[in-house]
């Protein structure tokens, strides 16, 4: 649990990749089921996310009517992708979430060191 709460932390304020890095979590502590671990992790990013938007709330930082048309797209995304997410077999998932975590790995790595 306490990588999940690194994770969060880090999450709150920069959300990139935060997803990939908790199903990466949730698999070492032996969760079987990708729907399930998915479930968890959407808890989890919720929570998160609910507490960085105190924080940034509370700070005065947000831009809300970008901030109204993000979380729009989000709830809209979020349920979509949920509902198409459950059709597919466990394996296309985790095949796919590995694909994508390793493809901005290489990217950011790329980025990082091209110059």
């Amino acid at each position: 649990m306490l990588l999940q709460l690194a994770i969060a932390t880090y999450g709150g304020f920069y959300g990139g990749g935060a997803g990939i890095l908790m199903l990466t979590v949730l698999e070492v502590m032996d969760i079987q089921n990708i729907h399930a671990m998915n479930g968890l992790k959407t808890w989890l990013a919720t929570c998160m996310n609910a507490a960085a938007i105190v924080y940034f709330m509370l700070s005065q930082t947000i831009v809300w009517q970008q901030a109204i048309v993000m979380a729009l797209g989000a709830l809209i995304g979020g349920y979509n992708g949920a509902k198409f997410a459950r059709q597919l077999h466990p394996s296309l998932i985790r095949y796919v979430v590995i694909g994508i975590g390793a493809t901005i790995t290489a990217y950011f790595f790329w980025h990082q060191h091209s110059n």
